[in-house]
């Protein structure tokens, strides 16, 4: 059956303006700017990168969220697209490696509940626990591409927003990319079409105007 758009979008870098992981272990002292810019390589799985980084980060909930209110800035126009898309019954989810320990204050922040993959986190001594259930036995690339496969095989066409590495398997698939930063530059060298992601009113736009559009195979 032929349906309309539908969308999925990592979360840090993304929907925010800085990957909200990395700007804690920074800011916080838990990690420096050569491992952090290391852990970007095609080579390194993310969700192994957040287990490491955060087992000795001695932060609490209460620490995260407060930094999650006072330090972490959107990106311009989510929040619309959000609205947008739940009034035009446009299926949006995120599949992130980040943790819902700083996911849900952002959420609860903006008013907002959206269709989510994040590690789940706990403080424990001396650092945060992280695991990824719903990876089961795959990594967060390649799950984050099955998002698109599953959202396409439904009879969808699928927007994708990224901003990293392991953001490419998905963006291959879509049919649309917005992407900003490394995504936006390993499409350009592969030759994946993407849109530069400034914001999410251009999405709002294409999908304004697609949202009739049925799909073709």
């Amino acid at each position: 059956m032929k349906k309309g758009w539908a969308a999925v979008s990592d979360f840090d870098g993304t929907i925010t303006l800085r990957d909200v992981g990395d700007h804690l272990l920074l800011y916080y002292g838990f990690s420096d700017k050569k491992t952090i810019e290391a852990s970007y390589s095609l080579k390194v799985r993310v969700e192994d990168f957040m287990k490491r980084a955060f087992a000795g980060a001695g932060l609490s909930e209460r620490t995260i969220a407060a930094f999650v209110r006072s330090r972490v800035r959107t990106r311009a126009g989510f929040t619309a697209f959000v609205r947008f898309c739940g009034r035009n019954k446009i299926p949006f989810e995120i599949a992130s490696g980040g943790i819902d320990l700083y996911a849900g204050p952002f959420f609860k922040k903006h008013g907002l509940r959206v269709k989510s993959f994040f590690g789940r986190a706990r403080v424990v001594k001396g650092g945060i626990k992280i695991t990824y259930p719903f990876l089961k036995r795959t990594n967060l690339s390649l799950f984050k591409a099955s998002r698109v496969k599953r959202l396409k095989r439904a009879g969808h066409k699928v927007v994708f927003f990224g901003d990293g590495p392991n953001d490419l398997k998905a963006a291959a698939l879509a049919d649309r990319v917005y992407a900003a930063g490394r995504l936006y530059r390993l499409c350009r060298e592969r030759g994946i079409p993407a849109s530069p992601l400034k914001d999410f009113s251009r999405a709002v736009s294409f999908l304004r105007k697609k949202r009739s559009e049925p799909c073709t195979r």
